[in-house]
Parts: structure tokens; C-alpha cells; sequence
């Protein structure tokens, strides 16, 4: 979220926005995470693969337009993957457009064919979950480790915490 601050029209209305765009979700996670592990336990939560589909599929109300309320459940949940997969997309376009200093359309299309064959990879869907927990591992080296080493490089060199613009 931070990524998009710089092209917002009010920078400093960023703090607002980005508390509510957090809060929001986050009301909803804590309350899918009660109700489920509330209905089906926490150990027929580790059992099985998606337990809130399960505890959706579990309630009926017949009469309804809709008696499958796990449809539009996975409707909401795709249209949740595209938005994210778009802002991150476009951010990895955007950084490596940045550090190339070059323009971020040859990225746009470059990243297409990686990401295709990253995709192809898992063959069944303990590999897709092999292959979610890797980049979780990855993740967590990139985003937590790395800039507290390089942090640690940086003032071991001298530097200081302030940026020139």
C-alpha cells in the first residue's frame, strides 16, 4: 500500500487511507477466523484444506436465490487474488523499471513468461502448497531479514538514516 503513495493527489492523506484500507479486512479476517475455528474446532480447522468453504457449504437456507453460498464466496475471493495480484504485478514492474532507469512496459511483458512458468511448475496441489510455503520462506528472508542486514551494513559503513532528495 505504501507503493501507491507517490501517485496519490493527497500524499498527506495517506496515513487515513491506508488505516482504513488495513482496518477493513482485517475486521473481516478476525471475524472468518472466530466463526470458523467457533463451528468446526481447532482441530477440524488443521484437517482440512479450506475450512471456511467447509463452514460455508454447511449452512442452508433453502427458499434463497442463492442455496450455495460458497459460490459467491469464491467469486468475492477471485476478485480478492486479481486485486492483489495486479497492485503487486505492477509493483514489481515499477521496481525494476526503477532500477534499471528504463521504461516499466518492457517489464510489464517480461515478467509475463517467469510467472507463467512459475505457474506451470506445481504439478498437483501439495506441490502448489509445497511451492506457497517456499515462497512464504522466501518472503520472510526478503521483506524481514534482508533490510535489517542491510541496515546494519549501512550504518557500519557510516550512513545515517537520512535520505537526500
Amino acid at each position: 500500500m505504501l507503493l501507491l503513495v507517490p501517485f496519490m493527489n493527497q500524499p498527506k492523506k495517506a496515513v487515513k487511507a491506508l488505516l482504513v484500507g488495513v482496518t477493513i479486512p482485517l475486521i473481516f479476517y478476525v471475524i472468518t477466523v472466530v466463526m470458523v475455528i467457533g463451528a468446526l474446532s481447532v482441530d477440524g480447522v488443521v484437517l482440512r484444506t479450506w475450512p471456511t468453504l467447509d463452514l460455508i457449504r454447511s449452512f442452508e437456507i433453502s427458499g434463497l436465490i442463492f442455496e450455495r453460498f460458497e459460490s459467491l464466496l469464491l467469486v468475492v475471493w477471485i476478485m480478492q487474488i486479481f486485486a492483489t495480484f495486479t497492485i503487486t504485478y505492477f509493483a514489481a514492474a515499477l521496481g525494476l523499471a526503477q532500477l534499471t532507469k528504463k521504461s516499466i512496459h518492457p517489464f510489464m511483458f517480461g515478467l509475463l513468461p517467469i510467472l507463467y512458468i512459475l505457474a506451470m511448475i506445481p504439478k498437483n496441489i501439495n506441490d502448489l502448497f509445497k511451492q506457497g510455503d517456499f515462497v512464504g520462506h522466501v518472503a520472510l528472508f526478503l521483506f524481514g531479514l534482508l533490510p535489517l542486514l542491510l541496515l546494519i551494513i549501512s550504518r557500519g559503513k557510516g550512513g545515517t538514516d537520512e535520505t537526500n532528495a
